[in-house]
């Protein structure tokens, strides 16, 4: 059984996954040399996606999204009270950098509930359930600029689900899209039972519990967050990137994902020696060189 201390805490977690705190965008993409411009576009459903525009000399764009709480900016876990994933600095302006001097421009925007992009209904962030209409949106507004000609991906966690979500919903709009890293994809229920294990909660008790507790916040189940099935419709050469030892997922769920993309080129990386989820967001600012030999291979 779960005792009352332990409902306290799902709840708590069912509160964060859902309507996740509005973080601080501590720096901008100047602070590295780079040219930006803020720019904006709409979602299907309305809402308003924050973005930068950061542009290169090849016309080549990549799309760039985040991870849950983080944003645009990346996530500033060493700051008191956001020390909760390893107490380190999430900071994405050394990748755009990198991305930049190779020659590609970098579209960075906000998924709903983060950054400055509005919020969804009621609050709600979907962990990617919602935002494949963000997503859509990048596309879109990628496209219309005069100098692209050419569009890949960079999506995380969150973002790197919502991605899965569309191209499930719209394969279309994915036709002409050269490549993706996809950065942690998450399955729900497995980021639940992690959690679980960590509370001191039988996993399966754990996951009955807060079922209901997420249901009546986000009007989602656990398995709506199930994205495994949604790797095969994958379009687009594309590299995995995966903390092994992450104690909030399970190496083996991007494994399976991996083996479950349908395309040929395609591969997948390990990061080892650290149970930091978000070691995985950092992982291409610390060391962008086979980021961007991957973007080169797929001109």
């Amino acid at each position: 059984m779960v005792t009352a201390e332990q409902q306290t805490m799902l709840e708590l977690l069912a509160g964060g996954l859902s309507k996740p705190p509005r973080l601080p965008i501590l720096r901008t993409p100047d602070e590295v040399g780079l040219e930006f411009e803020d720019v904006s576009f709409k979602t299907a459903d309305g809402l308003d996606v924050s973005a930068w525009f950061m542009p290169g000399a090849s016309g080549h764009v990549i799309l760039s999204n985040h991870f849950s709480p983080g944003n645009k900016y990346g996530f500033a876990g060493h700051m008191e009270g956001l020390d909760f994933a390893g107490g380190f600095e999430v900071n994405f302006l050394p990748r755009y950098k990198a991305l930049v001097e190779a020659g590609y421009s970098v579209l960075a925007y906000d998924l709903r509930g983060h950054g400055t992009s509005s919020d969804g209904e009621e609050g709600i962030s979907g962990v990617g359930y919602h935002e494949w209409q963000e997503v859509l949106a990048a596309l879109e507004y990628a496209r219309s600029l005069p100098d692209t000609k050419d569009i890949s991906l960079y999506s995380m966690c969150m973002g790197a689900n919502a991605t899965f979500n569309a191209m499930d919903k719209h394969p279309e709009a994915f036709e002409g899209v050269k490549s993706m890293i996809a950065i942690a994809p998450l399955k729900g229920r497995t980021t639940i039972e992690r959690q679980a294990e960590q509370m001191g909660i039988d996993p399966e008790e754990a996951v009955t519990a807060f079922e209901p507790i997420y249901n009546s916040i986000a009007h989602l189940t656990v398995d709506d967050h199930n994205i495994i099935p949604k790797a095969a419709a994958i379009s687009v050469p594309t590299f995995f990137v995966q903390v092994r030892d992450d104690m909030n997922s399970r190496w083996q769920d991007v494994q399976e994902m991996f083996e479950r993309c349908p395309v040929d080129d395609k591969k997948i990386h390990f990061i080892e020696g650290t149970p930091w989820r978000f070691q995985g967001y950092q992982h291409f600012s610390d060391t962008p060189a086979e980021m961007v030999q991957w973007y080169n291979a797929h001109q």
